[in-house]
Formats: C-alpha cells, sequence, structure tokens
C-alpha cells in the first residue's frame, strides 16, 4: 500500500467508528497530550476514505490528545483501503507498540463474525499464524461480558483473563470477584483458577471461594494429584491410601464371593497369614486416623 495525500483536518470531523476496535486508557492518553503539547505531531494520523468520510484507521490516541488540547486540525494521511483492509492496518500499523490482548481479540472477532473471514485468512491478512488467530477467538467468546468491561477498566491483567476464560461463563464473574476482593495479582489468581477448576466437588469448590489464601497456600509446593484443596499435601496423600485401602477391600471382598477354588492346604495357609497381616496393619492404620479426626472434633 502506498502512501496517501497529507491533509489538515479538524479532530471532530473524522468517523470514529473503528474505534470501538481499541482501547484508549486514561493514562496513555495523558501522555499523549503531553507530547503533543511539548513536541508537537510528530507523524500524521492515517485514514481512509469511504463514503464521503475519512475514517480513522491508526492515531486513535493521538486524535484524543488532540481534542483535549482543542487544536484546530491534526495533518491526516488519506489512503484508499477496503473496509477489512482498513481493520486489518489498524494492527499492522502498530507491530512496533502492539495492540493490547483486548484489542487483539475484538479485532479478530470482528474479522471473523462480522467480515466472514476464516481462521486461515486472518492469519494471512493479520501476518500471524492461525493458532495465534485460534487463541484470540476462543478467547473473545469465551470470556464474560462484564469481565471485558473490568478489563477495559484496567481492573484486570492479561494474565488473569485468561486463566479465568478457561472457567464455564458463569463461573468467571464468581472467581474474579473473590480474587478482587482478595487483592490476587495474575498468579495467585492463575493458582485459584486451577484449585477451581481440579476440585472435585461443588463442597470443595465453595471451601475454596470462601478460604482463598488458605487454598493457594495449601497447594503451593504440592504434587499434581492433590486436586481438593481442603487437603494439602499430606492429607491428599492419606485420603489417596484410605480410597486405595477400600478399592483393594471390595476387590478381595468380591474374590472371596466368586469363589476361590480349592487351593492345597499351603495355599490355605499362606492367605490365612496375609489375612492376619492386614487385618493387624489396616487395624492399625484406620485406628490412628479414628483418634486423629476424633481428637479434632470429627464423629
Amino acid at each position: 500500500m502506498t502512501g496517501g495525500a497529507i491533509q489538515h483536518v479538524a479532530p471532530a470531523a473524522l468517523d470514529c467508528s473503528l474505534g470501538r476496535l481499541r482501547l484508549l486508557p486514561e493514562r496513555a492518553v495523558q501522555e499523549k497530550v503531553e507530547s503533543l503539547r511539548t513536541k508537537g505531531q510528530l507523524s500524521p494520523l492515517v485514514a481512509a476514505a469511504h463514503e464521503d468520510a475519512l475514517v480513522l484507521v491508526d492515531g486513535f490516541l493521538r486524535r484524543a490528545a488532540a481534542l483535549r488540547l482543542a487544536l484546530a486540525t491534526v495533518r491526516v494521511e488519506v489512503v484508499t483501503l477496503s473496509p477489512v483492509q482498513m481493520k486489518v492496518q489498524m494492527m499492522l500499523r502498530n507491530r512496533d507498540r502492539r495492540l493490547l490482548l483486548l484489542e487483539e481479540c475484538r479485532l479478530v472477532r470482528e474479522l471473523a463474525e462480522v467480515d466472514g473471514l476464516a481462521q486461515v485468512e486472518i492469519g494471512d491478512l493479520l501476518e500471524r499464524h492461525k493458532s495465534w488467530v485460534c487463541r484470540r477467538l476462543s478467547l473473545a467468546r469465551q470470556l464474560s461480558t462484564n469481565l471485558w468491561e473490568e478489563w477495559s477498566l484496567g481492573a484486570v491483567g492479561e494474565g488473569s483473563l485468561r486463566k479465568l476464560a478457561q472457567l464455564p461463563a458463569r463461573n468467571q464473574e464468581e472467581v474474579w470477584a473473590v480474587c478482587r476482593r482478595e487483592g490476587l495479582d495474575d498468579r495467585a489468581t492463575a493458582s485459584l483458577v486451577e484449585l477451581w477448576r481440579k476440585a472435585p466437588d461443588s463442597e470443595a469448590r465453595a471451601w475454596v471461594m470462601a478460604h482463598p489464601h488458605d487454598a493457594i497456600r495449601r497447594a503451593q509446593g504440592g504434587a499434581p494429584t492433590t486436586t481438593d484443596p481442603r487437603l494439602g499435601l499430606a492429607g491428599g496423600e492419606l485420603l489417596r491410601g484410605l480410597e486405595g485401602l477400600r478399592q483393594g477391600s471390595l476387590r478381595v471382598l468380591r474374590r472371596v464371593r466368586d469363589g476361590l477354588g480349592d487351593p492345597p492346604p499351603e495355599g490355605v495357609k499362606i492367605l490365612a497369614e496375609a489375612r492376619a497381616r492386614a487385618c493387624a496393619d489396616c487395624g492399625q492404620a484406620l485406628e490412628q486416623v479414628r483418634t486423629w479426626a476424633a481428637e479434632r472434633g470429627a464423629p
């Protein structure tokens, strides 16, 4: 695409309909205001001539700053682009400083759902791999609308947003409300989301939400097999041992009920001795667990 003619245009006269795909953090606008005040306009905005309007493609921060400074006009490079090319150029002209993740997600979703482009086509146009497109499209579709708004206001970090999107949409806001209330950073939020996802039942998930700091602390350094955050590493190991003991007992019971054939006396003696050892050892272990639990108020 070749460069276009430079025109001097009033900032308010520019069509900013594509601004729906951009995010203008207040801090970034203030920095641009200061730059424009002290250094002047260093580069032109870019707009596409379309249906008797100049559709702004690049320079949304500069336009916002110009409006705050009440500038009469700004320099604008006017180019010829199709509606799809306008959106594509919004990203390609920001290769160095990159768009925010939210902006990338909005752009990819618009190209897919409004312009009807396939993921491969979007990747080719944006000079990105199909997997990059797929990840952003998935995030755009899976994330709660309210969390998009929270992110737009700077309340949610990108790392937290990616993890929260892994939850069912109806649960994202519930988990984020806990993270925000407890002041969890991106790392802690990621840990809490994983604990919620791996919790074995609704009671365990409710405990995670009620005791987020304790749940995260118990999980730190724990083995991946520890799925119930109420237990911690040692408690999880004991639970697996008890469940294994129960399953083993059920297998023994089923085997005896199904019959053992007619082993010789030596075989009967071996099995009887094994039963005695199991009875002594398992009984001692279960009694120890019962005593420990009773000391802590369990029936």
